[in-house]
């Protein structure tokens, strides 16, 4: 399982945290070579639309742009959450409708789709990383239909602006990567008779949840009790990770309390705490 969490120092009074890993990434100044996200056996290489001979540009550390065609450009960018952002901006109805990123995973590993949205996945079924689902916008904030199809290790997002009416130029398209589900653990404290774990989730998470939200609730379950089983090991715990991945594109911090009692009809409580107008206590059974 990825090691998004980093590592778990301990505290006085049976207080940890953890720390957001340092993922490696490396984006080279060739367009012959790949940006590099993680090392090891879980390193990915997302190779960019355009010749390896085309002339690419270094803005500044972490940041490049290159043309694909006359009328179209990308830029690469790591933002400081570890995603590799690399946007692709569709000038004029001339430019390509298709861009190709190969993408060099893992011995072993697999680059699929689920429910559109692109994902690798390890040997043994771990997560290794997803892209955000595809999304493509004109000049005037307007959606662009777009889609991602896979084949083998290419991944091509398909941005269907010719066809599309009232079509205002530039078109932005923003192909995103990013490793894990939970960004950081900031604290696992005994406290109130029970363990309690504070934590916030990665983009990648937020992004997912409207369309793949299993995907977040299992991958997400399965780093917390990787890195902190003493407090992971409680029913309870699951159900409300599960209940707060429902309210995800709301939530900012996540409070899990092993003190609370399992409860298998959680889910009937999201509706009274909306209606009663404190949709936030939902979780907090």
């Amino acid at each position: 399982m990825t090691d998004v969490l980093g590592n778990t120092a301990d505290i006085p009074g049976g207080e940890s945290i953890s720390t957001i890993e340092d993922v490696p990434i490396a984006v080279p100044a060739s367009l012959g070579e790949p940006v590099v996200v993680g090392e090891g056996s879980e390193a990915v290489g997302i190779r960019r639309p355009g010749g390896a001979d085309s002339p690419l540009t270094v803005v500044k550390d972490g940041v490049s742009a290159h043309s694909v065609t006359d009328s179209s450009q990308v830029v690469t960018a790591v933002k400081d959450d570890s995603t590799v952002q690399i946007a692709t901006l569709l000038q004029n109805a001339t430019a390509p409708e298709r861009y190709d990123y190969v993408i060099d995973v893992p011995e072993g590993a697999r680059l699929e789709l689920r429910n559109g949205q692109p994902f690798i996945w390890a040997t043994d079924g771990s997560l290794i990383g997803g892209f955000f689902p595809a999304w493509a916008v004109d000049a005037e904030g307007r959606d662009v239909p777009t889609r991602y199809e896979v084949e083998g290790n290419t991944l091509t997002q398909v941005v269907l602006h010719r066809a599309a009416s009232s079509v205002a130029y530039p078109i932005l398209a923003d192909p995103a990567y990013r490793r894990g589900m939970i960004d950081q653990v900031k604290w696992e404290r005994w406290a109130n008779g029970g363990w309690e774990v504070r934590l916030t989730v990665t983009p990648l998470a937020r992004f997912t949840q409207p369309v793949n939200p299993a995907i977040v609730y299992t991958e997400g379950l399965a780093d917390l009790r990787e890195h902190h089983p003493r407090s992971m090991a409680y029913r309870t715990m699951a159900q409300q990770w599960d209940c707060h991945v429902v309210g995800l594109p709301g939530t900012v911090n996540i409070d899990l309390e092993s003190y609370r009692r399992s409860w298998d009809g959680w889910r009937s409580g999201i509706g009274v705490a909306v209606i009663r107008g404190n949709p936030a206590k939902a979780c907090n059974w």
